[in-house]
């Protein structure tokens, strides 16, 4: 038979290497969590950024802009014409240049109209800019036509 070792152990020693395999554990969990956070994040911020560029400067960086969506400005110079394939087809310039652009979506709204400021989304697709959504800008004009609908007697705070 052979005997039984019963001499006994420094406890630290056990203590010391459980813990050096929690440590390591932990650290991996931390890491990986870390790099998943990461990742998401890296995800949310590149597909969430459009660029904005005003009509001159989308023409003339139309080579770069190629494979991006991005937003572009400016005045529609054209009447807005409706294609064999239901798109909506506008000039729009700013500055010195103008593009012409084919809009595919939903309709604009009843301020859309020529000499109206518009910004459009969407990519290049050879010399035409291909829109999927277009944002009427509008001025304050409603004020100043129609005062009588507005109402401007505010009583101060703490007036009874």
């Amino acid at each position: 038979m052979t005997e039984l070792d019963l001499t006994p152990r420094d406890p630290g020693e056990v203590s010391r290497s459980v813990g050096r395999r929690r440590s390591l554990r932990n650290l991996v969990i931390v890491g990986g969590l870390t790099l998943v956070l990461a990742f998401v994040l890296y995800q949310a911020l590149t597909s969430a950024r459009v660029f904005f560029y005003n009509v001159d400067e989308a023409v003339e960086r139309r080579g770069e802009l190629v494979d991006q969506t991005f937003r572009m400005q400016g005045t529609v110079v054209s009447e807005a014409d409706i294609d064999g394939s239901g798109a909506l087809r506008f000039t729009m310039a700013f500055g010195d240049a103008a593009a012409e652009v084919r809009h595919t979506g939903d309709e604009p709204s009843g301020l859309f109209d020529t000499g109206e400021k518009v910004l459009v989304e969407g990519r290049w697709e050879g010399e035409v800019f291909h829109s999927h959504q277009i944002l009427v800008k509008h001025s304050e004009e409603y004020v100043e036509d129609n005062p009588e609908r507005l109402d401007y007697e505010v009583e101060p705070a703490g007036v009874e």
